[in-house]
């Protein structure tokens, strides 16, 4: 994930974050910042500490007296949005009599299938800003998931039988 944006006193302030390492790059007016650990960068002589996260709470970084956030706290609707694929599969993949109206895979299976698409539904609804395609990204993801979930329990059913 990459953020990009301009402060009136730092000018361009590009935060980049890898979703699979965790590694953070910071660049400031065009100058990268020299890493001190995980959270703590060196700009120009100054400290500059990255706080929150992507997913819930928001990246926010603390240059001197000044805190700039640079992706917003996720609302309460996007992390339900985000949810629903894991419950669903949790709940009623679990479930043999729920499956056995409606089978989709549970267990092991289900719930990484859910938590890739959480993790997914929010990386892409904070792309966007109008709340209504937030919404339409959560459902539509939520609804594909559920459905690759109920293909590979057919499979399986197919395989096992």
């Amino acid at each position: 994930m990459q953020q990009i944006m301009q402060h009136p006193t730092y000018g361009e302030i590009v935060y980049t974050e890898s979703f699979w390492t965790g590694k953070k790059r910071l660049t400031v007016n065009g100058v990268e910042a020299q890493a001190v650990s995980k959270k703590e960068f060196l700009v120009n002589g100054e400290k500059a500490v990255i706080k929150g996260n992507l997913f819930y709470a928001g990246i926010s970084l603390c240059l001197g007296d000044t805190e700039i956030v640079l992706v917003a706290k996720s609302k309460w609707y996007e992390v339900v949005l985000a949810l629903i694929p894991i419950v669903f599969l949790m709940t009623w993949g679990n479930s043999v009599t729920l499956c056995a109206i409606f089978p989709v895979v549970g267990g092991a299976i289900g719930g990484f299938l859910g938590g890739v698409a959480g993790c997914t539904s929010l990386m892409m609804m904070k792309k966007v800003n109008s709340g209504l395609l937030k919404i339409l990204i959560g459902l539509g993801i939520a609804v594909l998931t559920i459905l690759i979930a109920f293909v590979l329990a057919l499979l399986l059913i197919l395989i096992l039988v």
